[in-house]
């Protein structure tokens, strides 16, 4: 085996390792709090304030729209979404999280914060490996492996680094660090075809 197929299988051993450490630590927390692990990630994509379909929840989450929609509907059963209808599309509806389900992913966030303050190393070492992290999802985007990429390396407004500038969103006007990296932008446009 050559040292760079030795290293790339490494670097996946410790990502596959880290995978594994959040997904029990988070399926603690949703048994704590009596949701499913899907049910969670539904309430911790809506944390952010912005209603979804349900269509495109499924899309975000990489898990068909029936599957999505069953979830959907034991937590409106419990109080901790709620179902409006889509001002563009009346035919639709929207969902969004109550007080309930904000506070449970209040709840949830503080219970998860032990994983990030555990991070290791200095703040330019996490920015680098963001923006690693960022260009290895775009890659696996490219290949079809992942579905939905909202990060700043798969959006048309983002202008990557050149010899003497900074990468900048050219939607905002602004130059980006490696630690000002988004990894899911509410003004992210995918790159055109």
């Amino acid at each position: 085996m050559s040292h760079s197929a030795d290293l790339d299988r490494r670097v996946l051993a410790g990502v596959e390792r880290l995978g594994r450490a959040l997904r029990a630590a988070r399926q603690d927390v949703a048994t704590r709090h009596e949701v499913s692990l899907l049910g969670l990630s539904v309430i911790e994509t809506l944390a952010d304030g912005r209603p979804r379909r349900v269509g495109d929840l499924a899309a975000e989450l990489d898990v068909s729209q029936p599957t999505v929609s069953d979830a959907v509907t034991v937590l409106d059963k419990r109080g901790l979404i709620r179902r409006d209808r889509d001002p563009a599309d009346l035919r639709s509806t929207l969902v969004a999280l109550t007080d309930d389900g904000d506070r449970l992913a209040a709840d949830a966030a503080a219970e998860l914060a032990p994983l990030l303050a555990a991070g290791s190393g200095t703040d330019a070492d996490r920015a680098t490996t963001l923006r690693v992290l960022l260009g290895e999802i775009a890659r696996l985007q490219a290949a079809g492996v992942i579905t939905v990429n909202r990060s700043c390396l798969s959006c048309r407004h983002y202008q990557p680094p050149g010899p003497r500038t900074r990468a900048r969103c050219l939607l905002l006007a602004t130059a980006l660090a490696d630690r000002d990296l988004r990894v899911d932008c509410p003004e992210h446009e995918p790159i055109p075809a």
